[in-house]
């Protein structure tokens, strides 16, 4: 079985790729894993418990949003991994088919196109990058997407 993961961070380009993602594994033998990593350096036990719990709820949240309208949902697991974003997804990247993340609008060219995070993954990472851009259509819930 393939392992999709994406990458969330709670905005809504980042629930686009995960919905992207269940709708990339529809149909095929694949579960969907959305990640979302939280960098909890310097800071201390309690601010750190604090912090990963509400990561925990949003992530969770998400996942529920996305599944609705999903008649037959491929599997579908989550977790929040602590660490800086561009380590932990490039790590998954090792055990991923495939890598589905959101970009970021941008106010003119000039802004660079893409997140360092996605850079990170693109140039580092052990797997193709499904970069979503911020105005692509939003994909039907867990329809069959076909990539030519």
């Amino acid at each position: 079985m393939s392992l999709i993961v994406a990458a969330v961070d709670g905005s809504a380009q980042s629930c686009r790729a995960l919905r992207w993602a269940l709708r990339y594994a529809a149909g095929r033998d694949a579960t969907v894993q959305a990640v979302m990593a939280v960098d909890t350096k310097n800071m201390d036990e309690g601010d750190r418990r604090v912090r990963l719990d509400g990561a925990e709820r949003l992530l969770s949240g998400v996942v529920d949003r996305a599944l609705e309208g999903c008649p037959r949902p491929p599997t579908l697991t989550y977790e929040v991994a602590e660490g800086d974003p561009s380590v932990v997804l490039v790590d998954a990247t090792h055990r991923a088919e495939l890598i589905v993340l959101g970009s970021h609008r941008m106010s003119s060219l000039r802004d660079p196109a893409l997140s360092t995070v996605s850079l990170a993954c693109i140039r580092l990472g052990a797997c193709p990058v499904l970069v979503i851009p911020a105005g692509a259509a939003e994909p039907s819930p867990c329809g069959e997407l076909v990539l030519a």
